[in-house]
């Protein structure tokens, strides 16, 4: 009873679904110019690698390769979607007189190359960039070598293929979540930080200075680091963790052209390489 009571109070909020309207359209918008382009990108290069049957190959230098030249040209495009967010939301809190009047996060990501110039639209983009570019390196290189390494337990031992894959996929998500997310937290260092007396920025509000003071002085017994973790896994995490559910599922993350010939569908006696 109490559920129901709830759910028909957030239903009445006001605007409750325009801005679920607006999120949503965002979401996708973004996903589809950024986690999409990612991925087509890793199965541009690691695709390239194919063989005419999915042997298993846990040669780590190749899974480790294939991700840093998939994403090194693509860490940086979540950066135009996170300013645009965060341009939608800013501009609500500004006077009247000095608002765009932005109606979405869609819309602020087509009106501010116009307005303000593309390059605002890419301003403070290293902490993003540096935590997308490691996440989905370690991600991905993680994720493909446990594949290869570990194909024998539904191939041979009869285990359930989507079982071992969401344990597989748990460990490379949180391996790489948690290395990769102090690298986001720089921003909020730097910019919502307190600042030193007078003013004065620690880092010269300058991210790489701040990331390379936190390496220098990170406490690995502690957890001050990842701070809001859970509020970047809320905002990426899940569209990170279903997105590449979706794309093993499409043949993405095997090394061979056809989906009948993966490691997921093959007969045994075709899985090991002569």
């Amino acid at each position: 009873m109490e559920y129901n009571i709830f759910f028909k109070e957030v239903f009445r909020l006001p605007g409750f679904w325009s801005e679920l309207a607006k999120k949503c359209t965002f979401g996708l918008v973004s996903a589809g110019g950024d986690t999409a382009i990612k991925l087509a990108m890793w199965q541009h290069i690691y695709g390239g690698t194919w063989s005419p049957e999915d042997f298993a190959d846990w040669n780590s230098y190749k899974h480790l390769l294939c991700a840093i030249m998939a994403f090194t040209p693509t860490a940086h495009l979540t950066v135009p979607f996170e300013n645009a967010r965060r341009a939608y939301y800013a501009d609500k809190t500004w006077p009247v007189e000095l608002r765009r009047n932005y109606t979405s996060p869609t819309q602020a990501l087509f009106r501010i190359p116009f307005e303000e110039g593309p390059y605002h639209l890419v301003r403070g983009g290293f902490p993003i960039a540096l935590n997308q570019w490691i996440f989905w390196t370690t991600y991905a290189t993680i994720y493909t070598f446990h594949k290869n390494k570990y194909f024998f337990l539904w191939v041979y031992m009869d285990f359930g293929y989507d079982y071992c894959k969401i344990i597989n996929q748990s460990i490379a998500f949180g391996i790489a979540s948690v290395i990769a997310y102090p690298a986001y937290y720089t921003r909020e260092m730097v910019d919502l930080w307190p600042k030193e007396r007078g003013g004065h920025c620690t880092w010269n509000n300058e991210y790489r200075k701040c990331f390379r003071w936190m390496v220098e002085n990170m406490d690995l017994l502690g957890y001050n680091f990842m701070t809001n973790y859970w509020q970047w896994m809320r905002r990426y995490g899940a569209i990170y963790f279903v997105g590449l559910w979706m794309a093993d599922n499409m043949g993405m993350m095997s090394n061979c052209n056809e989906a009948y010939a993966s490691l997921e569908q093959q007969n045994p006696i075709y899985t090991e390489s002569s």
